[in-house]
């Protein structure tokens, strides 16, 4: 079953493997990326960083969502894993892959006008993303670890008035 969806542009590393994994029980991470899926260094790096004790998969979008809508992940605890909201909003918008939460994690500086946190600062395509998957029914909620305070995004960074 699919415990904790998260973006985090760092993916594999120490909130991610000791803090959420260990936390959630996490037996199996999957990273979701088209740029990354067909690079086997990156592949093998990333998967380096992961406890061996966790199952880990690289796939693009495409085939993460059909492994899900194919229900290959209602056995092990399953961590999706992307480096920004544009997977999540295909998985969602596009495949209509069902996602109850979406943990944004760290999104460092890229230009983008909307600064959340000091962790967080996203472009306007992202923030626009965000909001179809909240309308969607999806919560996103802003934690960098799963014990801090469960804080909703479009209640911490109201939707700006045009």
């Amino acid at each position: 079953m699919i415990v904790l969806s998260r973006i985090d542009d760092r993916l594999i590393h120490g909130q991610v493997t000791v803090g959420w994994s260990r936390f959630l029980e996490i037996e199996r991470i999957i990273v979701i990326s088209d740029e990354l899926a067909d690079d086997e260094t990156q592949k093998m790096l990333l998967s380096m960083a992961v406890p061996e004790n966790i199952e880990f998969e690289l796939y693009t979008v495409d085939v993460t969502a059909s492994k899900i809508l194919a229900d290959e992940y209602v056995k092990d605890k399953t961590m999706l894993l992307a480096a920004s909201a544009l997977e999540f909003h295909q998985l969602i918008v596009k495949h209509k892959v069902e996602i109850s939460e979406l943990n944004l994690g760290g999104q460092r500086y890229s230009g983008g006008p909307h600064k959340i946190n000091e962790s967080i600062q996203i472009t306007e395509d992202s923030f626009q993303m965000l909001k179809a998957i909240r309308d969607l029914g999806v919560e996103i909620d802003i934690r960098t670890i799963p014990t801090s305070t469960k804080l909703m995004l479009f209640d911490v960074y109201p939707v700006p008035e045009l």
